[in-house]
């Protein structure tokens, strides 16, 4: 029978020499040198001990990897509130490994330094108060910060709906002012807008229906004029007026309004 004895070698710590902030550099007798982080020195009580056991330095040098990422991770969340899906890219950029980015992980929502329910409240109120974006493109946006769909749902129903409406019939008479074009041709394109804005098409229907867009008269004649020189010579007087009572109509102009255009040219 053979006993296989692992031999266990204690490394003498020289000194310690801080390197920067909660960081220390620790001088071996052996030459070698260390850089670890304060909780990792204070958690091993290597201060006290005064050297380290040789068959627990990997331990020490995994601690220390988590205690990187750890620190990387409050960085980033500094600057700015993080959901999990950033910090989990976020680290993987930095070329953490997958576990020990499950652990600091881990340790971040233990104490609830992120939290993706309060990151999608504090998101939306956001949205709300400094976008012009409606419910649907919010939700788009926080399903890119990989916020669980439950999640979403339930935030957003907390928000009264007539809060996106009241904003939405402000941003169309804001909108309306600058529009060129016919009154059909204008709230299609509002119509596009919004919903692309994240408003539910319903919605930007019915305030459209209830607002009263006048046509620019004098687009309309410009809009006349172009296509009178374009096709006058080509049609007798009866097919002409056809021909661009249809053109102006397919742009989106009323029936009235044109009549009354062709009516004062002639």
């Amino acid at each position: 029978m053979y006993v296989i004895i692992k031999w266990v070698i204690f490394l003498k710590i020289i000194k310690f020499k801080k390197i920067g902030k909660d960081k220390y550099k620790l001088f071996l007798d052996n030459n070698e040198e260390l850089e670890l982080y304060e909780d990792v020195i204070i958690k091993n009580e290597l201060l006290l001990k005064k050297d380290i056991d040789s068959s627990n330095l990997d331990e020490i040098n995994r601690q220390n990897k988590i205690q990187f990422g750890y620190v990387l991770a409050i960085k980033y969340i500094s600057i700015k509130m993080r959901s999990e899906k950033e910090i989990n890219e976020y680290l993987k950029k930095k070329n953490i490994d997958k576990n020990t980015i499950d652990i600091i992980i881990y340790k971040l929502k233990e104490r609830n330094i992120i939290n993706d329910k309060i990151f999608c409240k504090a998101f939306i109120n956001d949205q709300i108060s400094i976008t012009n974006n409606g419910i649907n493109k919010i939700k788009r946006e926080l399903e890119k910060y990989g916020i669980n769909k439950d999640i979403i749902n339930e935030e957003i129903n907390k928000i009264d709906s007539n809060i996106f409406r009241e904003k939405l019939s402000k941003l169309i008479n804001k909108k309306i002012k600058i529009k060129k074009g016919s009154s059909n041709l204008i709230k299609q394109k509002l119509l596009l807008y919004f919903i692309n804005l994240g408003y539910d098409k319903d919605m930007v229907v019915k305030e459209l229906s209830s607002v009263n867009i006048k046509t620019d008269l004098n687009i309309l004649k410009k809009e006349y004029d172009k296509l009178y020189i374009r096709y006058s010579k080509k049609y007798s007087s009866s097919e002409l007026n056809y021909i661009l009572y249809n053109k102006l109509l397919s742009k989106g102009y009323k029936s009235d309004d044109i009549n009354n255009v062709i009516k004062n040219k002639f």
